[in-house]
C-alpha cells in the first residue's frame, strides 16, 4: 500500500498525527487530510511544508 502518513513538524519535533492518508486537498486555503476510511483532518493554522515521496510522509507546520 502506499498510504502516506501526516506529521506536524513543531520546534524541530515531528509528531505523527495521522496515518493512512489516501488524499490531500485544500480548503479555503487549509490543507484537508482523508485516510482509506473516509475520516477527514483540516489543519487550520498549518501549511504543508513538504512531502517525502520516497518514503509516504507529508510534513506539515504552523503558518
Amino acid at each position: 500500500m502506499c498510504e502516506a502518513k501526516a506529521v506536524v513538524v513543531e520546534d524541530e519535533k515531528e509528531e505523527v498525527v495521522m496515518e493512512d492518508v489516501a488524499f490531500l486537498y485544500f480548503k479555503d486555503g487549509k490543507p484537508v487530510l482523508r485516510n482509506i476510511v473516509g475520516e477527514e483532518m483540516v489543519f487550520e493554522d498549518y501549511e504543508v511544508e513538504s512531502i517525502d515521496f520516497i518514503h509516504h510522509v507529508i510534513y506539515l507546520r504552523l503558518r
